[in-house]
């Protein structure tokens, strides 16, 4: 299972999913370790936030929000 903890503006993935950073459920995004992106614009079906994430190593940060 991937899964990462918070810290330094890295956002939390559960089951290969990355985990919306404003309401805390998953979003339909997978990551996998070789995953890379820049600028990627993540939106949460269940909240509708916006936000710019990079991807690097399967590792995710957030960059801003939307």
């Amino acid at each position: 299972m991937l899964q990462s903890k918070r810290n330094d503006g890295k956002l939390v993935t559960k089951d290969g999913l990355i985990v919306c950073p404003n309401c805390g459920r998953t979003t339909s995004q997978a990551v996998r370790p070789d995953t890379e992106a820049r600028n990627l614009i993540l939106w949460c079906r269940r909240c509708k936030a916006s936000n710019i994430v990079n991807i690097e190593h399967g590792a995710c940060s957030l960059s801003s929000h939307c």
